[in-house]
Parts: C-alpha cells; sequence; structure tokens
C-alpha cells in the first residue's frame, strides 16, 4: 500500500509538514518527514533548482562523500512543494515552545480508548476522567505511515497504536480500541477545548468518538465538512506545500508577536464614549430622519441586534447612527471575532507597555511616575479604543499567517461542536455504531464524502 498521509481531524491539515531552513538558519529550524531534512519528491528536478538564478534557491552536498544526502535551501521565489519555504513562514509560527514542549502543527495527538480496568491518572483532564477514552500526549518527532510518533510520555500504559483518520472496516477499530487513535494538532485540540465549553459548558470526549464513529471523512475531518478547497490540492500522497498556503501549517493556538501588533494601536486617556472624531460629523440631521427622534437608549439596543456589515448600511440611511459608541466594537469583537480570546492579555500588555515607556525615558522619574502609570493602567482597560482593535483584528486575519489559520479552523471546529450537540440532543446507546444505525444508513465513514470525492469533483467541473 505504501506510504499514506494521515491529517488532523479537525483542520485536515497534515499531521506531518515540514519546513525548509534557509541558508543562514540552524539545522534545527528545519525539518521534513520524520525529522531531519528528508522532503518528499526530487528538490534536485523542481523547477526552482534547475532555474537558480530566478528563485534564489541553492541546492547544496551536505558532506563531501558520494552517499551524502542533498540540502534544499531555498529562496524567496522558490517553487519546491517538498517543505515550507523559511521564507515565508517563520519556525516559531510553525511550531511554538510552551513550557518546553513544542505544540506546533507537525507534532499530534490521538484520541485513544483507555484498557480494560483502567484506573484514573494524575494528568487527567476533567472530561477525560468521565469517558472511556483519553487523550494521549504529544509526540516528540513527526509520525511516520502507519506509525503514530514517540510520545512525550505514555498514559494508561498505551504506547502503540495506528493512526486513523477514518473506519478502514465496519466495526474493526472498536473491537481493539486501544491499539487505534484519532490524530489531531496539539494546536487544534485546544481551539476544540476552548469552543466546547464556550458553547456547551464542557468538553465531550465520548460526544467526538461518537460522531467520529458516524461522521468520519478521510479527507475533510467529518462528512461535507466546510474546509478549504486549497487543502485537497495539498492532501496527495505526501503532503503538497504549495507555495501561497503557509498559513495552513502556522500554529492557530499561540501566535508569536499577535500581541505586540495590537499593542501600537494608538491609546488615548481622555478616549470619549464615541469613537468617531467630531470633525467627521455632520450633525445637521434630515428631517425625514425618523430615527432622530429615538432616544440614546433605544439606538443602542437597535446596535446591539445588528452585525458589522447591517451597522455600516445603517450609518448611509441615517446620520443619527453617523457617531458610534465605543462600547459597541467590544461588542462586535466577541461576536465577529470569537477567536481572539486575549483580550485581557491585550489590556495588561498595553498597562505594562505604558509603565515601561515611562522608565524608559526618564528612568530618574521612574518612582515619581509609578503613581501615574497604575492610573494610566486603570484609564486603559476602561478606555481601550476597541475600534482601532477590531480593524486591526480584521487586518491581521489577512496579513498574519497564524491568525488566518485560527479564524479558520475557529469555524471548522465550530461545526464540529455543534454537531455534537445535534448528535446529544438525538441520543445514541453507545459510541460505537448499532447495527441498526449502520443498516438504515445513519453511518457514514470513510475516506471521501460528497464534498470532497475526487469523483463529483471532477463531475461538477466537467
Amino acid at each position: 500500500m505504501g506510504y499514506t498521509e494521515n491529517c488532523c481531524q479537525l483542520c485536515a491539515v497534515s499531521i506531518n509538514v515540514a519546513r525548509m531552513r534557509t541558508k543562514n538558519e540552524p539545522p534545527s529550524e528545519g525539518w521534513g518527514y520524520s525529522g531531519g531534512a528528508y522532503y518528499s519528491g526530487d528538490s534536485e528536478l523542481s523547477q526552482c533548482t534547475v532555474f537558480p538564478e530566478q528563485s534564489g534557491c541553492e541546492h547544496v552536498k551536505d558532506g563531501d562523500e558520494l552517499w551524502s544526502p542533498w540540502e534544499h535551501f531555498p529562496g524567496r521565489h522558490c517553487t519546491f512543494t517538498g517543505g515550507y519555504n523559511g521564507w515565508k513562514i517563520g519556525a516559531d509560527e510553525m511550531k511554538v515552545s510552551v513550557m518546553g514542549f513544542s505544540n506546533g502543527m507537525n507534532l499530534p495527538r490521538y484520541i485513544v480508548r483507555k484498557p480494560p480496568n483502567a484506573k484514573p491518572e494524575k494528568d487527567d483532564e476533567d472530561y477525560e476522567r468521565v469517558s472511556d477514552f483519553f487523550v494521549s500526549s504529544q509526540t516528540t518527532n513527526p509520525p511516520d505511515d502507519f506509525e503514530p510518533g514517540e510520545l512525550a510520555y505514555v498514559r494508561y500504559g498505551v504506547h502503540t497504536f495506528e493512526p486513523v483518520n477514518y473506519e478502514r472496516t465496519a466495526g474493526v477499530v472498536f473491537q481493539g480500541g486501544e491499539w487505534w487513535g484519532i490524530p489531531a494538532h496539539d494546536a487544534c485540540w485546544k481551539i476544540f477545548e476552548r469552543i466546547s465549553k464556550m458553547r456547551t459548558g464542557e468538553v465531550d470526549l465520548e460526544g467526538f468518538v461518537a460522531l467520529w464513529a458516524r461522521e468520519a471523512c478521510g479527507e475533510c475531518g467529518f462528512q461535507n465538512l466546510k474546509q478549504e478547497q486549497v487543502i485537497w490540492k495539498c492532501r496527495q500522497q505526501w503532503w503538497a506545500h504549495e507555495p501561497g498556503t503557509e498559513y495552513l501549517a502556522a500554529n492557530p493556538h499561540d501566535i508569536p508577536g499577535l500581541i505586540l501588533a495590537l499593542q501600537q494601536i494608538p491609546h488615548d486617556q481622555h478616549l470619549p464614549e464615541c469613537v468617531f472624531p467630531l470633525w467627521a460629523i455632520d450633525e445637521r440631521l434630515p428631517s425625514a430622519d425618523t430615527f432622530s427622534v429615538l432616544p440614546t437608549e433605544l439606538k443602542d439596543m437597535v446596535l446591539s441586534h445588528l452585525s458589522s456589515k447591517d451597522i455600516g448600511n445603517l450609518r448611509l440611511a441615517s446620520r443619527t447612527f453617523r457617531q458610534l459608541p465605543n462600547r459597541l466594537f467590544f461588542r462586535l469583537v466577541q461576536d465577529e471575532l470569537p477567536w481572539f480570546w486575549e483580550i485581557d492579555e491585550l489590556r495588561a500588555a498595553c498597562a505594562e507597555y505604558c509603565e515601561r515607556l515611562y522608565n524608559m525615558q526618564n528612568p530618574l522619574l521612574s518612582q515619581l511616575l509609578s503613581v501615574h502609570a497604575v492610573r494610566e493602567r486603570k484609564l486603559l482597560e476602561r478606555d481601550m479604543n476597541w475600534l482601532e482593535v477590531y480593524k486591526k483584528l480584521c487586518l491581521l486575519k489577512k496579513a498574519m499567517l497564524g491568525v488566518r489559520n485560527r479564524a479558520r479552523i475557529w469555524t471548522v471546529v465550530e461545526e464540529v461542536v455543534a454537531r455534537i450537540a445535534r448528535l446529544r440532543e438525538k441520543g445514541w446507546s453507545q459510541v460505537e455504531p448499532t447495527n441498526e444505525e449502520r443498516e438504515s444508513g445513519l453511518v457514514n465513514n470513510g475516506p471521501y464524502c460528497p464534498r470532497c470525492n475526487p469523483e463529483q469533483i471532477e463531475g461538477r467541473r466537467s
């Protein structure tokens, strides 16, 4: 059968993405399949190697021996798809080290069935204690073929199993449950935990496996899940690291530089209640403007039920709404950009920035200004310009790889959590589908679904 690529069950991206380091980076900044600098495909025959004067790539032999391996150092215009170009995505964007562990997009975790008569472990999450399944530790090296990769530490005595994205033979995986595992990026699983707690108040691990057993798709993660179509172009026997798709491999949970980028937003300690400057507002209201007679409280109630697009249209229709309250954009950040959860962290960082700035400008007055810095911190917490935060986040959603990937994955995972909730409402007698469910066609677990089936895609194109 040969090598087969497994993907994250949530985001549908390979659990074995590679990165080609630039020539000036240390070897640790580049990795391929199963570690090292082994990339899929032949970089020597790639167009960027044949035309180095255009691509800036270098194909260098690592040693003087005949059998010494070659390493491909990408240029800014590299077209080789064996790994992501180090010029276009940083190593810290793909894998972020937290408490000594790398939690990036090339080291997965697995949802595995507990062995019979398993006893609780000290590091169990609350949702694991009430489940017949557990989440393994993260691997310390990329997986290889049917091997899950070496685990950072063993949980429940299970150290080896087969990664599976779908049930290859009906009922087989539940007959020897401890020998299979559902792969998920550590970052994606953390987002799943966060959304589950937001929407349902708990992480439903049993529900996740039950949904997988009934709706798993080898390409999309779950049947007809609206993944971005470019993923199917990358999903080959090996992951094709197509130029322009670097964001798919960016860590969506821990995003380097996100808070720093938002700290650049100007802050005014005397920020008014409304966010637009008065000179930009024409206070002359036409007599036909029916909204002009409404009190502020009712206008705020109207705004509280509208999206940003509807608010924009309303401002065009009525001059009464040309000026908008600052708190409205705080609500829009929460409602339309729910994937930005670092609000408290941003507030604290902005306050710390002001305090450091005072100390840097005049260290001799640091003690005198400390009182003012405390007052400034309170003002920032209360008067942050949420319009600027909203605009900046919308910009970063397009410009910052990790933010773009987080927004993408957030939408997908929200749908997964909603499906689990609907499945719970219907009820099921056991996690494993019953024979009645299989015979009645309620189980659609396989390598493809109607959305990603190659034959149907070609049919739609023709």
